[in-house]
């Protein structure tokens, strides 16, 4: 896992705002890295970061740029692709 960047609090926005839009970007992963199962999951944690159902991803990867939505099975975080 290569998260380069990731961030769902931005100034002005609080608790209230649905759905939050986190801006992930990693330099190294493919899109289909960064929607596997369990990707995210060391990483929110070790930064603190909340993510909830109610949330939008839009992810930067080595081959291009994708919206998601996270889905959680068993407390592990997956992206899944908006329609």
């Amino acid at each position: 896992m290569s998260v380069f960047s990731f961030n769902i609090l931005f100034p002005g926005q609080n608790n209230g705002v649905v759905p939050r839009i986190g801006h992930l970007f990693s330099k190294t992963d493919t899109l289909a890295t960064i929607s596997a199962a369990g990707y995210l999951d060391t990483y929110i944690k070790s930064q603190g970061f909340v993510i909830t159902a109610n949330d939008a991803v839009i992810a930067r990867g080595t081959d291009g740029t994708q919206w998601y939505k996270p889905v959680f099975t068993n407390g592990s975080c997956q992206l899944t692709v908006l329609p």
